[in-house]
């Protein structure tokens, strides 16, 4: 049965009045916005140990400009989810990066300076990338690749990060779609969740967890483990 990791892609609310709502929470800051590392870490500390943070590389970094600003700004992210003892870390591509053997090697790049295998490393391609190449670029550089189960099927493997977009935010998740997320995390050990329409969020939750008892009776609830987090000493070595 698998684990569950369900938040927003957002922080609403104190950090300790959002952990009271959800138990994972996908953050990003943009250069020169990023609280500082202390700030991060007394984040941190109001969080449980079972709390799971999922950490967005900024925006600039999705664009594999391959610069200076856009090392400065990996670096910047790269001490922010040190600080916030990650356990995943995704990379958005925008619409304006297209399916070349130049953009893998860039990916390479970008996630070779990331730390591993401390973290889950997910890449979330944006634009006209078909499937198979998303699938093809995710396991020739060796990372999870993030779909919308809404739209499409999550892709093989034992984890899953799937993010359920909504149209401005306001459209809600049905429960047609959490039903069948929940058929499709059956073989699943793990799996993070990313609801765009915060309404929808907790229910979402409670509707997959439903599901998927009533799929496995005899088993209990997902549980709310603590996997491995990024720490100061990941980083280093």
């Amino acid at each position: 049965m698998a684990r569950l990791h369900v938040g927003l892609s957002q922080l609403v609310g104190s950090i300790s009045e959002y952990a009271e709502r959800f138990d994972m929470i996908e953050l990003g800051f943009e250069p020169g916005a990023t609280p500082k590392p202390a700030t991060l870490r007394g984040w941190r500390r109001e969080l449980s140990p079972s709390f799971a943070v999922s950490f967005r590389l900024p925006r600039l970094v999705g664009d594999l400009p391959m610069t200076k600003e856009m090392d400065r700004a990996l670096e910047e992210a790269v001490a922010a989810a040190t600080a916030l003892e990650a356990r995943a870390i995704l990379l958005v591509t925008s619409a304006e990066v297209r399916p070349t053997q130049a953009t893998t090697e860039k990916l390479r790049s970008v996630f070779d300076r990331l730390p591993k295998p401390s973290v889950l490393l997910c890449w979330e391609p944006r634009g006209i990338w078909e499937r198979r190449e998303v699938i093809a670029v995710s396991r020739e550089i060796g990372v999870l690749p993030v779909v919308d189960a809404q739209n499409e099927a999550l892709p093989a493997g034992p984890v899953a990060y799937t993010r359920l977009r909504a149209l401005g935010g306001a459209v809600r998740v049905s429960q047609r779609a959490t039903e069948r997320l929940a058929e499709q995390l059956q073989n699943k050990r793990e799996a993070w969740i990313v609801v765009e329409h915060a309404p929808s969020a907790k229910r979402v939750r409670q509707e997959i967890s439903g599901a998927i008892a009533r799929i496995h009776p005899s088993q209990p609830p997902p549980a709310r483990p603590v996997p491995g987090r990024l720490r100061a000493e990941d980083e280093e070595q």
